[in-house]
């Protein structure tokens, strides 16, 4: 029994767990199978078929659900009313990006579903309490020279402004080759071989003057013509950056600006999105160039279209106007002797 006792005692965490499948009488072993070891296997998956910050996201979600639960409990084990109480831990804990963790576990729980892991994702059953919406922030022209005043480095100040002009995510700026930039037709297409944009799906956005003149500036500055597979914005070795140096720059410079704290790089995107609604652009030809997916996340700029909802009240005060008209002409037909007194205090 000492001997037993021993052996267990040398066991890793790992060899544990193996050790309950073996023993296990249940005749489908899956069916003990741990958070640990379903986390491993599903970070495996996202690591390899999805983006770093997604990746990045997934890790931390299972870090609050590891906490929550500890990693040695039987994912089969966890009730509808076990996941209803991680949603509080979670609300309380993480009360600006529960939403997130807790999406991310969801689509974690449903690939559990299709490994027969479990037989129900009691996160589809959860409904999320309702929040308040609020508008994107968003930066002008005047915001973006104050803030690009602020900062030293030239790639980031040029990373800066070719977000505000192009709408292009972070993620796609760092990765962009020169290859896929066509001074001459003034294009640039995101998405390769090398690069697989968030909706898996190759766009091409047209570019405006500044950002022509930005990319005949950085061309300038190079010691040799570029070549096509080398990235646009890039370290002196020609490596190319990570999105955390731009994004902790640009919060830096905003600062020093004293521009709004919601402000951050993502809102880049939303100015360039905001600035062409407010120009008088379709929203379906601003979901082209975003890339976005469905129209419907597009929607969250069309308050910005103050022009057609100033002409949608116009019409109320047009009809209120011609019923002015028609009452003063009824009352003068009614009564023709009369007359308003009015009386000076």
């Amino acid at each position: 029994m000492e001997g037993l006792t021993s052996l267990l005692e040398k066991l890793s965490l790992e060899d544990v767990e193996k050790l309950k499948l073996l023993m296990s009488f249940n005749s489908e072993p899956k069916d003990v199978v741990t958070l640990r070891v379903f986390e491993d296997e599903y970070k495996n998956l996202i690591q390899n078929n999805k983006s770093s910050s997604y990746y990045r996201s997934i890790v931390k979600a299972f870090d609050h659900l590891n906490n929550y639960f500890k990693s040695q409990k039987a994912i089969h084990s966890i009730s509808l009313k076990d996941f209803e109480n991680f949603l509080i831990y979670l609300q309380l804990n993480v009360k600006k990006g529960y939403v997130v963790y807790f999406r991310n576990l969801k689509a974690a729980f449903n690939k559990a579903k299709d490994w027969g892991y479990v037989k129900e994702n009691y996160f589809t059953k959860i409904k999320l309490p309702k929040r308040q919406k609020t508008a994107p922030a968003f930066i002008n022209g005047d915001q973006l020279t104050a803030i690009s005043g602020q900062i030293e480095n030239d790639v980031v100040r040029n990373v800066v402004v070719f977000a505000f002009y192009t709408g292009m995510r972070l993620n796609e700026i760092v990765n962009l080759r020169w290859k896929n930039v066509n001074l001459n037709n003034r294009v640039i297409t995101v998405g390769d071989e090398f690069f697989e944009t968030k909706g898996r799906k190759q766009r091409f956005i047209p570019v405006c003057d500044e950002v022509i003149f930005l990319f005949q500036a950085i061309i300038e500055g190079l010691e040799a013509i570029p070549i096509g597979n080398s990235y646009v914005f890039c370290k002196s070795n020609g490596e190319k950056f990570t999105g955390d140096y731009f994004t902790k720059r640009f919060k830096s410079a905003c600062n020093k600006a004293g521009i709004d704290k919601t402000i951050h790089f993502h809102s880049l995107r939303h100015s360039f999105a905001s600035n062409l609604v407010q120009k008088g652009i379709s929203l379906y030809k601003i979901k082209e160039l975003l890339g976005h997916s469905s129209i419907t996340t597009t929607e969250i700029y069309s308050h910005l279209d103050l022009d057609s909802l100033r002409e949608a009240i116009k019409t109320l005060d047009d009809s209120s106007e011609q019923l002015t008209i028609q009452s003063t002409a009824r009352n003068k037909k009614s009564s023709p002797g009369l007359r308003i007194i009015t009386t000076k205090i």
